[in-house]
């Protein structure tokens, strides 16, 4: 009698379009350390990273059917650099409308790096730019370097792995105190929203 085969686990699918190398390697180490069985976790980085672009990519690759979830991590500061259509500020400015079209958004103020950041402390209200954050961020990790090379030899994710509960109860708390910002210039994160999500997904 031939033995009665017991069902597969479901492995659910989550592509993360990241605009960034530091995002990437981060989320290929926590990929690499969890080993979540029951899900699949996708970084990829395209090689037009203008956030219209990366829109739509992520727009393309959620019709595609091939992921159950597809999020986009950003960093907000590009507002002040990139020319954007009104399509997309529209799009990325109301997480509700977009997430209509199967996207959630993970976005960051001044940079992703903020994540890391959030594991230690909270973050001041504004920073003039990207390397101001960094400056602070290296007063808990000594050298921390947003090159490739740096970020090949430093498993990030690993370094910080033990803090994450930290990093995310800063995170609601700094959501909290943006509740009545008057200004896009205020630091914030929710990349919080995304690990609460793989976290969640991981276990099933």
């Amino acid at each position: 009698m031939a033995r009665a085969r017991k069902n597969k686990p479901t492995v659910t699918t989550i592509l993360l379009v990241v605009e960034g190398t530091t995002e990437k390697i981060y989320f290929e180490r926590l990929k690499g350390l969890e080993r979540y069985s029951s899900l699949k976790i996708k970084p990829d980085l395209p090689k037009h990273s203008n956030l219209t672009t990366l829109l739509d990519y992520a727009k393309d690759e959620q019709a595609s059917g091939a992921y159950d979830y597809v999020w986009l991590l950003f960093d907000r500061d590009v507002l002040q650099t990139q020319k954007l259509p009104k399509t997309t500020l529209d799009l990325i400015n109301n997480p509700e409308k977009l997430k209509k079209h199967g996207i959630d958004i993970a976005d960051s103020m001044p940079c992703f790096e903020i994540w890391f950041l959030l594991h230690y402390c909270l973050p001041k209200q504004t920073y003039q730019n990207q390397d101001k954050l960094i400056e602070e961020l290296c007063k808990h990790i000594p050298n921390y370097c947003k090159k490739q090379e740096w970020l090949d030899k430093n498993d990030i994710y690993a370094m910080l792995k033990d803090k994450i509960n930290t990093a995310l109860e800063n995170s609601k708390t700094l959501r909290e105190r943006n509740k009545n910002a008057d200004s896009s210039d205020y630091s914030m994160c929710n990349i919080d929203l995304l690990i609460t999500e793989i976290q969640k997904l991981g276990k099933k």
